[in-house]
Formats: structure tokens, sequence, C-alpha cells
């Protein structure tokens, strides 16, 4: 009991000399609050950063790099938050990471799959003049009739097997579908974006093996 009682008294001591305060707990809660915050939000970016990776990897429309880092970057920075929240010591190491890594691939395809994250990528193109320079679109990809790859807008139905579509570049193609396989929600209709795997016949005219959606929803461009 003595012994208790000079270690306390010595601590009491100590806590006087120095002038020791306790900590108020609102700076805990702001600080917890404040991780929490950070780790949601960098969760946030990340399933965005998957989204339109799956869309730019699945579709082959965007140059995906940008996505994929941060991706990664935010992947990390959602587990170094967590990993100091006061419940994180609930966890191992590797259930925090297996976990932001699943909800960021099955929420991120969700947006790829929704179309979500085209027009997310649509909104960045508009918002900054630069994005579009660091995300290129892989229009040329599939601008390349000789090679069998050919993408545009339908601008006329002439029956129930063949179509018009203009493509990137401007140039009128006639289409010819007999048998072709559709791929994806789509309806071929005027003002559709497509792509179609198939043979060039000749400067004007293209048989189609597969046609596809533009991106992962049947959507019209947007001005």
């Amino acid at each position: 009991m003595k012994k208790q009682i000079k270690i306390s008294d010595k601590a009491l001591k100590l806590i006087n000399q120095n002038l020791i305060k306790p900590i108020p707990k609102w700076e805990f809660v702001v600080k917890n609050w404040g991780l929490w915050s950070g780790s949601i939000i960098s969760l946030i970016i990340l399933i965005i950063g998957i989204g339109i990776t799956w869309f730019g990897l699945v579709d082959n429309i965007i140059v995906p790099y940008l996505w994929i880092f941060i991706a990664i970057i935010f992947s990390f920075f959602s587990y170094l938050f967590f990993e100091k929240t006061k419940k994180a010591y609930h966890y191992k190491k590797w259930q925090i990471i297996i976990f932001i890594i699943t909800v960021g691939l099955i929420i991120g395809g969700i947006l790829f799959k929704t179309g979500i994250a085209n027009s997310i990528d649509k909104q960045l193109e508009k918002k900054s003049i630069y994005y579009r320079q660091i995300v290129p679109i892989k229009v040329q990809t599939w601008t390349n009739p000789e090679a069998g790859y050919l993408s545009g807008t339908i601008t006329e139905i002439i029956d129930d097997n063949n179509f018009k579509i203009k493509d990137f570049d401007g140039k009128t193609w006639t289409i010819n579908s007999q048998n072709a396989l559709i791929k994806g929600r789509i309806q071929i209709e005027n003002g559709q974006e497509i792509k179609l795997l198939g043979t060039q016949k000749d400067n004007n005219n293209f048989t189609v093996k597969e046609v596809r959606p533009w991106s992962g929803q049947n959507k019209m461009k947007e001005n």
C-alpha cells in the first residue's frame, strides 16, 4: 500500500512539475472522426478509380493508367486511415486489406455495369481541359476497318439487316449485320453509338460479326 502511495505521489508531483494537462475528450472525438472520414473518402475515390479502370479495360475505350494508379494510392490511404481508428485493433491487417479490395472491386464493378463510371469519365472531360490528355480515348483503336474494327453513330436504318453509321472521323459506312451477334443491352436505332467487329468489304461497306455498345451502357454521345 505504501509503495502504491509513493508511486502515485511521485506521478502527481511529476505532473505538477511539468504542468502536464489531460487531453480534452473532444480532441479524441475529432481525431477519430477525422480518421473515419479520411478512410471513407479514400474508399470512395478507390471505388471510382476501380469503376473507371473496369470501364477502360473491359470496354477498351479509354487508357486507364491514371485510374489504376489512383486506385492503388487510395487503397493504401483507406487502409492507413482505418488502421489508426479505435476499432482497427479488432481486425487483423490482412482482413482490413481484403475487405477494402473486395468492396472496391464489387462496387467499382457496379459503377461500370450501370454506366456511372462512363458518366464520371465524361463529366471529368467536361470539367477539365487537361483530363482527356491524361486519360485519352482509344477512338483510333475502334476506327480501323481494315483490321476489322469500326465504331460510330447509327444515322439511318435501311432494313432489318442493314443500316448506316458515321464513324468518329465523319465518314459514312453501310453496315450489313445479318447473323451478327449483338452484345449488351443495345437497340439498333438512330443515334446509338456502337462498336463493330467484322470485315471491310470495300471503301464504304462493312459486314459485321459482332455489335457492341460504345460503352458499358447503351448511351448516346454527349455534346
